[in-house]
Parts: C-alpha cells; structure tokens; sequence
C-alpha cells in the first residue's frame, strides 16, 4: 500500500479526523445560534482531506460505521470543549447515523460519557438524527428517549427528503427539525415548496419545536422563509464551515444587514396586500352593486359584463343564502388552463358550496371574507375568493364570490 492509499482502517485506528464547524445563525435575534459539527477525514499526513460521503461510504460494515460514527462524534465534542467557555451560550449538532442503532447500541451510554469526559453539558448538544437507513426503529426510538432523559436535545435531520419519514416525528418528539435544502432551494420562487414548508413551520410551533432551515443560500430564500416564521438559518448566505481551530466566521454584520433587508421586505408586502385589499374591495363593491338591481335571471349578463373590470379576476358566481349557485360560473377565458379541463372545471348551476371556506364566513354573518390562496377547482391556478353578501332586487340574500388569480 503506497502512502497515499485511502484506508479507513487507518483513519479509524489514528483517529485521522477534522471536525469543521458551520455557524447556525438567528436573524431576529441578530446571533450566533450554534454550530454544527462536519467532520472530515485526514488522510496522506493530511494532504488529502476526505469529503463525509466518501468517509462514510467506506463504512463496509454495521462495526465500521459504527466505530466511525462515534470517532466523529468525538472529535466533534472534543473540539467544541476546547472553545469553552466562551461558546457556553451555544449549541453544538452533531449528527448521528440511525443505520447504526440496535439493541446492542442503544444504552451503551456512550454519547453520555463523551460530554462528562469533556467537560461538556448534554444541554449544549444536538443530537441530529439522520434516517438515511434506519434498521431498527424500536432501537431508535429507545434511544431517542434515552438521550432525552440524559438532558440531549434531539434535531430530526434531513426534513423533505424522501427517506425522511414524518411518522418519525410523533414517535421520536424533536426539540429541532431541520428542513432538507431540497426544499429550501429556490423557494422563493416556487408556491409548492413554500405550501410545504410554511405546513412543517406550523407542525413544529405546534408541537414546540424549532424550525432551521439548512442550506440557504440566496437572500430571497433567507427572506421567504422569515416571512412565513423561520428565523434560524445555516448555509452558505451566512458562513460556510471553518475548521474547528479557526475563528468562527463573525456574521454579526451580515444579520444587521439581512433583519433590515426583511423588515423593508415586510413592510413592502403589508403595503402591497393594503393596495390589492382596496382595490378588490372596491372592485366587489361595485360588482354588488350592479347586481342588486336585478334578480337571478339578469346574474349571468351582469357577470358577464363585470368579468373584464380587472385582469385579475378569473371567475364570478352568485350564491344563495344556503349556500346553492344560482348563476352560472362566468370565467376569464384567458386565465383557465384548457390543457386540464378533466380534473378542473368551473361548478355549474346548482353547485352546493355550503361547505367552502368562502361560504361558511359569511353564513356566520360576516358581510364579506377573503380566503388563503389555494388551489382553483375551476381553473388549476393559485387563486383567492372573496365573497360578499348583497340583496338582489327582490329583498333576496345573495353571495357573490370573486375567484382572483393570486400572487404566489
């Protein structure tokens, strides 16, 4: 074997690893959160550093990925004591392999005895739980509460992924679910990664547990995702991860810069949604008011003549006070996708929308309602309705129901 033969046996035996640490950052609060731990193999007298994949994938057997998942777990632990007690205040993840949780590993008390040895509280690690292959799923939640018992916190890794499964979430109660990059990547720009994500933020707030989205990149991405309640980051945008004897990145600028960044975000869609209000508002209104002079057999000419008042408006229809459309469904042909008639299709006269978002409101005795954007039945396109009641020129309770083509 030359010298500069990659051999894990070696790396094992010398303990030829590097952790390296990427900042976790919280923007509100304008602070280092934590880190996480990445380690990385040293092999060649340390010329060649060995990415994780390729660490891992060395791993040929159940002991070998075991003995190497508890060496970075180690030097992980190990180079965090070394930055004590000036990082008191923070929390180190480190992550761990499921694949190697079975009865005989489950209660060895190891990772307990690597934070007393280094003079470490468990209350400051992370534990992240990586499912890539979990074998043993009673041996894993048995650990789980093992580690919540001895004071670890537990992250659920990975989040998004296909082999990250969300029944693992009520079984093992993370503190910390970190979401995939898959899912961060580009959400800004795409309605079914923010639908996705903006779900797993309400799961963890209702479950009391925090949400990090890992990966970010880009500051549209960063300011997304605060927008729908994230505020703990890691990625690239903010630091990428140094070597554990190296100063850690000081990203306290780049936060100043971002929270001031997010705060104009904000107030530029506060005051955006205001003009959009305003102008349906008095787009309905006026839609209303012309159908308040006729009854329901003049609902379809008078739909037809207001469907071109704005271009954001895909369809109109009138309900009854029981919630029945007692007009047909008058549509923008310019906003429906004609390629998907099969599955959508505008509802037709004598449509029952008692049970709609949009109906159910203004039964209570709201005078008007906007739902959240969905999903069209009528068009397959994001829209939102507003519905609003009126008298028809008989005395009669109506609702009308303005479909709007949304912005994502």
């Amino acid at each position: 074997m030359t010298s500069c033969e990659l051999s894990l046996d070696d790396i094992l035996r010398q303990k030829l690893l590097v952790t390296h640490l990427q900042p976790i950052v919280s923007v509100k609060r304008r602070r280092l959160y934590g880190v996480e731990a990445l380690a990385r193999g040293s092999a060649c007298g340390g010329g060649i550093i060995v990415p994780p994949a390729i660490l891992f994938g060395m791993a040929g057997d159940h002991q070998s990925l075991l003995s190497l998942d508890r060496l970075c777990r180690e030097t992980a632990i190990a180079a965090f004591a070394r930055r004590l007690p000036g990082a008191r205040g923070l929390l180190l993840h480190v992550n761990l392999d499921a694949a190697i949780l079975n009865t005989s590993t489950v209660g060895s008390g190891h990772m307990r005895e690597l934070a007393r040895e280094h003079g470490v509280d468990p209350c400051n690690v992370v534990i992240e739980i990586i499912e890539s292959r979990v074998e043993d799923a009673q041996a894993l939640l048995g650990f789980a509460r093992a580690m919540r018992e001895a004071g670890f916190l537990l992250a659920l890794d990975d989040v998004g992924t296909g082999h990250s499964n969300l029944d693992r979430i009520p079984a093992i109660k993370p503190d910390i679910i970190k979401i995939d990059r898959g899912l961060i990547s580009d959400i800004d720009e795409v309605y079914h990664k923010q639908v996705i994500v903006s779900s797993l933020v309400k799961l963890a707030g209702k479950i009391g547990a925090l949400v990090i989205a890992e990966g970010v990149e880009r500051e549209a991405e960063v300011l997304t995702l605060m927008g729908m309640g994230v505020d703990i980051f890691q990625g690239w945008f903010f630091a990428r991860a140094v070597p554990s004897e190296s100063r850690l990145p000081d990203v306290r600028a780049e936060l100043d810069r971002v929270a001031e960044a997010f705060r104009s975000h904000q107030v530029e869609r506060i005051n955006t949604r205001k003009r959009r209000h305003a102008l349906y508002a008095g787009l309905i209104s006026e839609i209303c008011e012309e159908l308040a002079e006729t009854g329901p057999e003049g609902f379809d000419d008078a739909l037809i003549e207001a469907i071109g008042l704005h271009a954001s408006i895909e369809c109109l229809y009138v309900l009854d006070e029981h919630g029945l459309q007692v007009s047909e469904t008058i549509c923008n042909p310019s906003v429906l996708q004609h390629g998907r008639r099969l599955l959508y299709h505008p509802a037709a006269k004598g449509s029952d929308h008692s049970l709609k978002d949009y109906y159910l409101p203004i039964s209570a005795g709201l005078p008007r309602f906007t739902t959240e954007p969905y999903i069209s039945l009528a068009s397959g396109n994001l829209c939102q309705t507003i519905s609003a009641r009126f008298e028809d020129a008989a005395g009669a309770p109506r609702i009308l129901c303005m479909d709007l083509v949304s912005p994502a």
